[in-house]
């Protein structure tokens, strides 16, 4: 069965004079994933995100969501979308139901269901308890709670967040990520997100979009993406081997596919590759059978971020 996608783009370009912000850009999102979009300072996200959330129109190409054209159906596709913008937008003069009866009446929501989404919605982010408290009383935290909880108040199909865990602790990034992946997955809401937390991703994402000058350079899962962008290191230290066991070593270890690069001591072997863990298992074994004695062994699973480094630094991009 062909997967639905909630945002489809074809060669989509935005301009500001002579820079080139969106370069012919392709991309489709699929119906209830929670994507990320991962690149450089002024690689396109901001201009690719305020695309989408309709604040500006492309300068070629088109754009869909939920089947909608952003140009000739703004209103309607306004309607089907929710917006979390880097820096707050609430009332922090007014208590946290303030803030929903003020956003219900501007999605044309009636009295009672704010009250009802707006229960719901306090609840599943725990503010239920401090709901009628100045929002001006709350932690960093807690504001971007119910930021969030806003932006789902008319339970868009769509919910665009530009950096939404900027300045909160670990802990509070944890459980608002918690609380966003189980309304997602339990309404099928469709979450974009850019973020510099690349670690949130990893654990959250369903696909991630790598982006730098206005292009999409690769898209995957994130597993997807560090097998084929990143690398694992192994290292491992062993009693000191001779001269022909290092040679036995060295043609072992040249015919697996996986290893990109590797060094060979009397006394370690470090390599980078790819599926490190099945690397790893089978080099251990390789010594163990010549009866080698292993003295130490490690391997550091590449992450996002060695797929960042990798891909967005000077010393990746050499």
């Amino acid at each position: 069965m062909c997967a639905h996608y909630e945002i489809t783009l074809n060669d989509v370009s935005k301009t500001f004079g002579k820079k080139i912000a969106l370069d012919k850009m392709s991309l489709k999102i699929k119906k209830g994933s929670i994507f990320g979009l991962i690149g450089p300072n002024g690689a396109g996200k901001s201009t690719l995100t305020s695309l989408l959330a309709t604040l500006s129109l492309p300068d070629g190409g088109t754009v869909t969501i939920s089947d909608l054209d952003v140009i000739s159906q703004v209103k309607q596709v306004r309607k089907k979308i929710g917006i979390t913008f880097q820096g707050l937008s609430i009332f922090t003069t007014g208590t946290a139901w303030d803030n929903l009866l003020i956003a219900g009446k501007m999605n044309d929501m009636n009295t009672s269901k704010i009250k009802d989404r707006g229960e719901y919605l306090l609840k599943e982010f725990n503010l239920n308890q401090v709901s009628n408290d100045l929002v001006g009383t709350y932690s960093g935290g807690m504001k971007r709670k119910l930021d969030i909880a806003i932006s789902l108040l008319h339970k868009p199909e769509v919910l665009f967040l530009d950096e939404p865990t900027t300045g909160l602790d670990p802990e509070s990034r944890n459980i608002l990520w918690q609380i966003i992946s189980n309304i997602s997955d339990r309404e099928g809401t469709t979450i974009f997100v850019t973020t510099h937390y690349l670690e949130e991703l990893n654990n959250v994402a369903t696909d991630i979009a790598l982006i730098n000058n206005g292009k999409i350079l690769d898209v995957g899962t994130p597993k997807e993406l560090i097998n084929k962008l990143a690398a694992d290191h192994i290292e491992i230290h062993f009693s000191n081997l001779n001269s022909s066991m290092i040679q036995k070593l060295d043609e072992y270890v040249s015919n697996l596919v996986e290893v990109v690069n590797y060094t060979i001591k009397p006394r370690s072997l470090i390599m980078i590759g790819s599926k490190g863990q099945q690397i790893i298992s089978k080099l251990l074994e390789f010594l163990i059978r010549n009866e080698v004695e292993i003295e130490f062994s490690e391997l550091k699973q590449a992450t996002l971020n060695d797929v960042y480094l990798a891909n967005f630094t000077e010393k990746g991009a050499k």
